[in-house]
């Protein structure tokens, strides 16, 4: 049987516990900025959920790097930008797919953008796994 495919529950209980403290970020700094701050649908739709994002990836990556992930780091400072360029890269791009749901989900469902967003997080969270599992924060191969 091959174990690199096999899932440590430790493993997936702290990235969900990083990724609904980066969701509870998300969504608070979401709801504030379209409370407060926004009120047309570009301001609400993209420019807040931006924002938001933004905010939540600087503590997820700490989190990440720093528990989550831990042994699978260097603790170096090259082994630690090297991996926040990839994690932002990866960010970016599982972001897109987030905004693109959240905009179809409301067209859809005709809910309010904070719920449009909690949706379209589970979604991605569950990509997002998968890739900083298999690409990010992979597991060292042993020598010998």
């Amino acid at each position: 049987m091959n174990t690199h495919s096999i899932i440590s529950p430790v493993l997936f209980g702290k990235f969900v516990s990083t990724n609904l403290i980066g969701t509870v970020v998300d969504t608070l700094a979401l709801w504030l900025l379209v409370t407060f701050a926004f009120e047309t649908y570009p301001e609400e739709y993209v420019l807040a959920p931006t924002i938001s994002f933004q905010l939540a990836v600087l503590n997820n990556y700490s989190l990440s790097y720093f528990w989550t992930w831990k042994g699978r780091v260097k603790k170096t400072i090259p082994d630690f930008f090297q991996r926040l360029l990839f994690y932002n890269v990866n960010c970016v791009l599982v972001f897109l797919l987030k905004l693109g749901l959240l905009v179809a989900i409301s067209a859809l469902l005709d809910l309010h953008v904070v719920l449009c967003n909690v949706l379209a997080l589970t979604i991605t969270g569950l990509i997002n796994f998968a890739l900083q599992d298999r690409l990010i924060f992979r597991q060292q191969k042993k020598a010998g």
